[in-house]
C-alpha cells in the first residue's frame, strides 16, 4: 500500500496555516489526508486554529477557549503570513469538513481539554458522513478514551516521545505497545528518531498503524518511504509527494 501523505495544517507553505486556502492548496497538490486542530470556543463552537492562545497567527489575545465564535471570527487569521490574505478568517469545523468531504481524509487534533468537545466532534462527524474519513488524535488521552466509549469504529492515534536517556528501546517499545493496547488506539504517532525497522515492523505485526511524525527534510522523507510507514505528516508537501512518486 501506497504511504499515505498528511499536509500538516495544510499546505502552510503557500498559505496560513489552519486556514481554508492552506486547505484548499493541500487538495490541489495532492495531499491524502490534512491534519488540523479543533478548539471549542467559549458558546460551544467548533474552530480551527492551533495555538491555545491568538497572537502569533491572529489578531486578537487571550485564549481561544475564553472567546465566542463571533469574536473569534472578526479577527484577522491572514495578514500575518501576506497582505494577500489580509481579511482571512479563523475557519469552522463544518467548513472544513464541507471542504473535504468526498476529496481527502483528516487528522482531527482535539486541543481542548474538555469533554464537551468529543460529542461535539463526533456528531458534526456524523452530520457530514465522515466518521469514516478521519482519524483523532489529541495530547489529552482522557478525550480519545471518551471517543472510543462513545464509538468504537472511529480511528485514534496517540502521540509518543522519544525515550529519556535512562530508557532503553526496548522498554520504550514495550511502552508505546501498552498505551496503545491500554488506549485500543490505532496509529502511533512516533518521532523521526524512533522510526526504525525492528520498531515498525513490530508494531505492524501487532496491527497498529505507524505514523511518522512531521517529516520536514528531505532525508526522513525518503527514510520513512523506505520502511513502508502508513503514512507521515509534513510541512513540505510538493517535497514529499515529488519523492514519493519517484
Amino acid at each position: 500500500m501506497k504511504t499515505r501523505i498528511v499536509a500538516h495544517r495544510g499546505h502552510a507553505r503557500v498559505a496560513p496555516e489552519n486556514t481554508i486556502p492552506a486547505f484548499e492548496a493541500a487538495i490541489s497538490c495532492g495531499a491524502d489526508a490534512i491534519e488540523c486542530d479543533v478548539h471549542l470556543t467559549a458558546d460551544g463552537a467548533l474552530v480551527i486554529h492551533h495555538d491555545y492562545y491568538l497572537g502569533r497567527t491572529t489578531t486578537g489575545t487571550g485564549a481561544i477557549s475564553d472567546h465566542s465564535l463571533d469574536a473569534l471570527q472578526a479577527l484577522d487569521a491572514g495578514h500575518w503570513f501576506h497582505s494577500r490574505f489580509a481579511g482571512l478568517r479563523i475557519p469552522t469545523l463544518d467548513q472544513v469538513l464541507e471542504l473535504t468531504r468526498g476529496q481527502v481524509q483528516l487528522e482531527l487534533e482535539l486541543r481542548t481539554p474538555d469533554r464537551r468537545l468529543v460529542p461535539c466532534v463526533h456528531a458534526h462527524l456524523d452530520r457530514f458522513g465522515m466518521r469514516n474519513d478521519v482519524e483523532i488524535t489529541s495530547e489529552h488521552i482522557p478525550l480519545l478514551t471518551a471517543l472510543r466509549t462513545c464509538d468504537a469504529q472511529i480511528r485514534t492515534g496517540f502521540f509518543f516521545r522519544p525515550p529519556p536517556p535512562w530508557m532503553e528501546a526496548s522498554l520504550w517499545l514495550q511502552h508505546v505497545l501498552g498505551w496503545m493496547t491500554l488506549g485500543a488506539a490505532h496509529v502511533a504517532h512516533l518521532p523521526r528518531e524512533c522510526l526504525t525497522d525492528a520498531v515498525v515492523t513490530t508494531l505492524r505485526a501487532k496491527g497498529y498503524m505507524v505514523h511518522g511524525a512531521n517529516l520536514n527534510t528531505e532525508h526522513d522523507i525518503v527514510h520513512a518511504l523506505q520502511l513502508k510507514v502508513d503514512q507521515f505528516s509534513t510541512d513540505e508537501l510538493n517535497v514529499a509527494i515529488t519523492l514519493r512518486e519517484r
